[in-house]
C-alpha cells in the first residue's frame, strides 16, 4: 500500500543546501544557517540516489551492490525511507 503511493522516480527538491559531517548529512535552509533535517549514512545514501533517474528497484539494486543485507530488508528500508522523505515535504 505504503509502496503505491511513492513517486515512480523519486526526486529530491531543490533549495536545500547539504552538508556532510561526520558520516551524517544535514540538510539545511536556503540561507544554509538552520539545519532542518539530518540523515543517517543510509539516508544519506539513499538520499542521494533520489535524482529523479532511477525508480525504486534501480535505488534497491544499487544500495544491494554495496551491502551483502538481505533484499528484502533493503526493499522495506528503501521504501520506508522515501515515504518519509515525502512525508517531510524533501522529494517534488
Amino acid at each position: 500500500e505504503k509502496l503505491q503511493k511513492l513517486p515512480v522516480r523519486p526526486c529530491t527538491k531543490n533549495g536545500l543546501e547539504e552538508e556532510l559531517i561526520d558520516g551524517e548529512l544535514f540538510l539545511c535552509d536556503q540561507r544554509g544557517d538552520k539545519a532542518i533535517h539530518c540523515l543517517n549514512s543510509g539516508a544519506a545514501m539513499i538520499w542521494y540516489l533520489c535524482d529523479g533517474t532511477r525508480n525504486l528497484p534501480e535505488i534497491v539494486e544499487e544500495i544491494g551492490a554495496t551491502t551483502d543485507r538481505p533484499k528484502q530488508e533493503i526493499e522495506n528500508e528503501v521504501t520506508e525511507t522515501i515515504s518519509q522523505f515525502q512525508e517531510l515535504g524533501l522529494l517534488v
